[in-house]
């Protein structure tokens, strides 16, 4: 069903509760990666091969961090406390890709989370312009503007390391696992909470044409840098060489794999040490 094949949705109360159970599943998911990907940003402000690469952390874990307060405070609607949601929650409760339960070690690996996840995250929204949940269509195209500037930076990043030997060898060590986990994250094309909220309209995709957006997206720069992760046969239909792997798929949590977010992590993203200060 598309978007406009029936009726929108004005509020969560007029959503039946299995879709609300779901788009409130996908919203909590879209913001625990959010908050989580900016604690990443944020980590290299000073740790930045350059100046102007530092001042671009610290803005794309400005907008990352807006983002997914945007995202809580909608879910009070669903039912959900937003307060509870930022700052109470134990590791195992977020739903969030594996991908960012630590920091990345090297300035490659936030070069691959920028270009790839933060690329993925945004194709999950785009989904979600015309939902037949109107109260997304605002809030969407908002944090949709606020990302250009994020794939311009992955983009230009990725380019500039592939330009050495050293700097290709690293950025193909890390591209490899982001790729992957990222191709999973869309979720598996049998089913699923995003494949229900494809057929009910509330997103324009499901699993499958997500993945083939995302490719889209970031296969021709991937290959242009020599990385030997898409194909195309015409440059419009992009593959990927790697076949998600679904074995340690957790559907629920939308990761692979049973871990969870580090300690310091969850501490940071939480407030723990300033708890008492915090104000709404």
């Amino acid at each position: 069903m598309s978007a406009t094949e029936a009726a929108g949705f004005r509020t969560a109360d007029d959503v039946p509760e299995d879709l609300r159970v779901d788009l409130a599943g996908l919203l909590l998911s879209l913001a625990d990666n959010k908050r989580l990907l900016g604690m990443r940003y944020a980590e290299w402000l000073l740790g930045a091969p350059t100046l102007e690469a530092g001042i671009a952390c610290s803005a794309m874990a400005q907008d990352e961090w807006g983002h997914s307060r945007i995202l809580y405070a909608m879910l009070k609607d669903f039912g959900k406390d937003p307060g509870q949601l930022e700052h109470e929650r134990e590791a195992e409760q977020y739903l969030s890709i594996e991908l960012l339960d630590g920091p990345p070690a090297e300035w490659s690996g936030l070069v691959a989370l920028n270009f790839l996840l933060d690329t993925a995250l945004s194709v999950q929204i785009e989904s979600l312009k015309e939902s037949r949940f109107e109260p997304l269509h605002y809030k969407v195209r908002k944090i949709l503007e606020e990302e250009r500037f994020h794939f311009e930076h992955g983009r230009g990043w990725l380019a500039r390391l592939a330009q050495t030997p050293a700097g290709l060898k690293s950025l193909g060590g890390a591209l490899t696992p982001v790729w992957q986990s990222c191709l999973q994250w869309f979720g598996a094309p049998d089913g699923g909470l995003i494949a229900r909220l494809s057929e009910a309209g509330i997103s324009d995709a499901g699993p499958d044409e997500l993945r083939a957006r995302w490719l889209t997206r970031v296969g021709p720069m991937v290959t242009e840098a020599g990385l030997g992760l898409a194909e195309s046969d015409d440059g419009s239909a992009w593959r990927s060489i790697i076949d998600p792997d679904w074995s340690k798929w957790d559907s629920a949590r939308r990761r692979s794999g049973d871990g969870a977010v580090n300690a310091e992590t969850l501490a940071a993203v939480r407030g723990d040490k300033n708890r008492a200060m915090l104000m709404d």
